[in-house]
């Protein structure tokens, strides 16, 4: 070692890391049960430089993982994940069109993830649709797919058996841009039929449609801003086969389109919370307008119709997606600028944080742990970024008056040592009260 050189020890420990960059633009994000969570995403073709890939890591109270474990995709990106309950297979929406299906077995550390062979890799190469949006029935049973030419189509799962398909001639207007299944409300309530399983599906065009899964993909309800005759950008309509509502949107939501969804079934406990009555389901949606992204709660009652219950503008600017947690007491919103919020959607819809430039560009996805306790977001800057949901505790009041009673005595014992004093050099009580702007008794 040189004379003078000082010995260079390891270097300091890093802090606690809440954001993490995997390598690449990051477009699908999953977190299903425990720590691990998925991201995938790449730069398309092999010229780019960067990797088409699916990436493993982990967040461990409030903190991420370098990546844990990948798989390549070749020249194929894939652009959205979804991930079957019980965390057994991935469904990856692809670039150039169609899915493909990874199986995982998470007992092993890293997580090892397996191509599937055979018949059912067949039939996943038969599905050739542009694949905008995919979600899995809570019971694993069925996956839904969205298409970019309006097609919905609904397989049984694993064996992915058609269960009901919308396409060709039957197919919607618009490119379906998101979907989700809406959860079954008690059979004794008034709500939508638990026996019936249903599909919210936003399209391109900014309009939101139910359609019943069990009667061929009929639609249920349809809403959208109003047209022809009708049109008013204060004005949706919602219709079904034999009803048509005019639904005034409130200041401020005027022109809104839907741009994101999420359907959750509220704890009795809950319901009518938000405005809402009965034991409707919700639908947290994403709404996006010239005066910036809104969270709207939508509710489907027993006779298959939609109405706003409560709204909440969350940024000035445009919202790019959303999440919500399982019971559907907090929604995440990521917008355009890399910033995001969330909103309590209990006891009322409010927005109760804010994390500003979260990301240097626009959000891609967001994910809720399973417990709700952190929130992950992701933006095609390559970053994920973990944020903690825990709200400061509400004010102790008790304490409160507490402190404010000792802080009066204190300020009183000290006036009283000033009259003592004051007296002690002579002063008389006319004298105090003429310095302290005062008059004695008498003279009033």
């Amino acid at each position: 070692m040189a004379k003078g050189q000082k010995a260079r020890g390891p270097p300091p420990p890093l802090g606690p890391t809440k954001t993490f960059k995997y390598g690449m633009p990051l477009y699908g994000l999953a977190w299903p049960e425990g720590a691990t969570f998925y991201a995938c995403g790449g730069g398309g073709s092999v010229s780019s430089g960067i990797k088409n890939r699916l990436v493993c890591a982990e967040a461990h109270g409030g903190v991420l993982t370098d990546q844990t474990a990948e798989f390549l995709f070749g020249l194929d990106c894939p652009t959205r994940l979804v991930v079957s309950p019980g965390c057994k297979s991935i469904v990856f929406a692809m670039g150039k069109g169609g899915i493909q299906r990874l199986d995982v077995d998470a007992r092993v550390k890293p997580p090892r993830f397996t191509e599937v062979t055979g018949a059912l890799a067949d039939r996943l190469k038969a599905i050739t649709m542009d694949v905008k949006a995919l979600a899995f029935h809570p019971s694993g049973d069925f996956l839904a797919l969205g298409g970019e030419d309006g097609s919905v189509v609904v397989y049984e799962w694993p064996s992915l058996r058609v269960k009901m398909e919308l396409s060709g001639d039957r197919k919607l207007p618009e490119a379906v841009k998101d979907l989700d299944w809406v959860p079954s409300a008690p059979a004794s309530s008034g709500a939508w039929r638990s026996s019936e399983r249903a599909l919210a599906v936003v399209l391109d065009n900014g309009a939101c449609a139910v359609l019943n899964v069990d009667k061929a993909g009929a639609q249920m309800c349809k809403v959208e801003l109003s047209k022809g005759d009708f049109k008013n950008d204060r004005v949706m309509l919602v219709t079904s086969d034999n009803q048509l509502i005019i639904h005034h949107l409130p200041p401020g939501l005027e022109n809104a389109h839907f741009s994101r969804i999420r359907c959750r079934a509220a704890p009795p406990s809950s319901r009518g919370a938000h405005g809402g009555g009965g034991d409707a389901v919700s639908l947290l949606c994403l709404m996006n307008n010239r005066n910036g992204c809104h969270v709207a709660i939508w509710e489907l009652s027993g006779d298959g119709l939609l109405s706003m219950r409560a709204t909440c503008r969350v940024s000035e600017s445009p919202g790019a997606c959303m999440d919500a947690s399982a019971d559907g007491a907090m929604v995440a919103v990521g917008t355009s600028e890399g910033d995001v919020a969330l909103v309590s959607c209990r006891p009322r819809l409010r927005v109760v944080k804010r994390f500003k430039k979260a990301h240097m560009i626009f959000t891609t996805n967001m994910a809720f742990s399973a417990d709700g306790a952190y929130v992950l977001s992701a933006s095609a800057d390559a970053s994920a970024t973990l944020h903690s949901t825990a709200l400061p505790p509400p004010p102790d009041f008790k304490k409160i008056l507490v402190l404010a009673f000792f802080v009066l005595t204190l300020v009183l014992m000290c006036l009283l040592q000033v009259l003592r004093v004051l007296k002690q050099r002579g002063m008389t009580v006319a004298e105090i009260y003429a310095l302290i702007g005062l008059r004695p008794k008498d003279e009033l």
